[in-house]
């Protein structure tokens, strides 16, 4: 899996197996060589505030989310 896939997966369905998956992609690629530390350091902050959320925030996506799935069928 490439690290703009990972990321685009993290981004489309925050879940913690897309988050763990992001930031395992993000740690190799940085190890290759093939990310820089900013990159590395974004996708870290990425998901840090990710799981900060609010109970509140996390709640209305989980609706929001809900709701496009019902929507999709």
């Amino acid at each position: 899996m490439t690290f703009d896939h990972a990321q685009c997966t993290f981004r489309t369905s925050k879940n913690y197996d897309t988050a763990c998956t992001y930031l395992v992609i993000a740690s190799q690629r940085k190890a290759d060589g093939a990310i820089g530390q900013d990159t590395l350091f974004s996708a870290v902050g990425e998901v840090a505030s990710w799981l900060s959320a609010s109970d509140e925030h996390l709640l209305g996506f989980e609706a929001a989310k809900t709701t496009t799935v019902a929507w999709r069928k």
